[in-house]
C-alpha cells in the first residue's frame, strides 16, 4: 500500500514541476529509486530546491545539494538517488522537495572584469548616454545603459556570445513601468557566464536567431522604442544570473572601447561616445 501511495506522489510531482524546457522524472531499479532532470534549453539553467527530502526506510547514499546547474541540451542529469534500507519492510518517500529555475550559472562569482566591449553600433557614429549607471529614472541599483538613438539604427553585437533569448513581436511603448512587458530584446550569454541584453528593439528587428554564436561587432538587430521607454533608444546591460532579487540578476559595468579603439573605458551618463573603429 506505502509503495502505490509513493508512486501516485511521485507522479504528481513529475507533472507538477515540469516546466517548458526543464523536466524532472524519477526511474526505480531494484532497490534504488533515482531522481533525474533533462534541460533541453541550449543555455544552462539552475535548480534550486527549497527544503530536504524526507523519506522513510529509505537512505540517500550522498548529500542532498540543494543547487544543481544542468548543462544545455543535457539528458538524466542525476539530481538524487534513494536506497531501501530494510527490504523487509514497506518504504515511503514522504517529501520531494519543490524548486524553482533560473536561467545560467548562479554559482558563478567570478567574470572577466576587464573584458573590452566593443560599442554597440556601426563605426563613424556617436550617440548620448541619457541614463547611466544608477540612473536616477529606470536604473536605480543597476549597472545599466541608455543610448539615445533613432529607431532603426544597427545594434552591433558588443561582445561574442550564443544567442540564447528573442522577443522581437511588441510594437507597444509608454513612459511608465507599466509597458515594461512590451519591450523587445535579445540576449547574448557570454563565455564567462555573464549575459548581456539589448532592450527596446524594432518590433521584428532581429537579425540573428535563438542558437545563433555571433561574433563581436556582428549585426544583431535594429533598436527600437518598445516597452517601458521615453522615446528611442537602445538600453544595453550585463548580469550575472540569480536566485535573489526582483529580477533574478546582478547587474556589472562593463569597459567599452571608444574613440578609434585605442581609448577603453566606462560610459558616463550625458557623455556622448563616438566609434571610429
Amino acid at each position: 500500500m506505502k509503495k502505490l501511495l509513493f508512486l501516485i506522489l511521485i507522479s504528481h510531482f513529475t507533472i507538477l514541476f515540469s516546466q517548458k524546457n526543464i523536466k524532472m522524472y524519477n526511474e526505480r531499479k531494484g532497490d534504488s529509486l533515482t531522481f533525474y532532470v533533462d534541460n533541453n534549453e541550449i543555455y544552462p539553467v539552475s535548480l534550486v530546491f527549497n527544503g530536504q527530502p524526507e523519506a522513510d526506510n529509505l537512505r540517500k547514499p550522498d548529500l542532498f545539494k540543494t543547487t544543481h546547474v544542468i548543462p544545455g541540451k543535457t539528458s538524466r542529469y542525476r539530481v538524487t538517488y534513494f536506497v531501501v534500507n530494510d527490504k523487509k519492510k514497506g518504504w515511503n518517500l514522504k517529501k520531494m522537495p519543490g524548486y524553482q529555475s533560473y536561467t545560467g550559472d548562479i554559482t558563478i562569482k567570478q567574470y572577466d572584469k576587464n573584458y573590452q566591449y566593443d560599442l554597440p553600433f556601426g563605426k563613424g557614429k556617436a550617440f548620448l548616454i541619457h541614463q547611466g549607471y544608477n540612473g536616477t529614472f529606470s536604473h536605480q541599483n543597476e549597472n545599466s545603459l541608455d543610448f539615445i538613438m533613432p529607431e532603426g539604427t544597427e545594434i552591433l553585437a558588443a561582445r561574442e556570445g550564443l544567442v540564447i533569448e528573442i522577443v522581437q513581436h511588441n510594437d507597444k511603448s509608454c513612459p511608465t513601468k507599466s509597458c515594461a512587458a512590451f519591450g523587445n530584446y535579445i540576449s547574448v550569454l557570454h563565455s564567462d557566464g555573464t549575459i548581456a541584453q539589448y532592450f527596446h528593439l524594432i518590433k521584428n528587428g532581429a537579425k540573428v536567431k535563438v542558437g545563433d554564436k555571433v561574433i563581436k561587432s556582428q549585426p544583431i538587430a535594429l533598436s527600437g522604442n518598445t516597452g517601458w521607454s521615453s522615446g528611442p533608444h537602445l538600453h544595453f546591460v550585463t548580469y550575472l544570473p540569480s536566485s535573489t532579487g526582483e529580477k533574478q540578476r546582478i547587474t556589472v559595468k562593463t569597459l567599452f572601447k571608444t574613440e578609434s579603439g585605442d581609448k577603453v573605458e566606462y560610459l558616463e551618463e550625458k557623455k556622448s561616445y563616438a566609434r571610429g573603429y
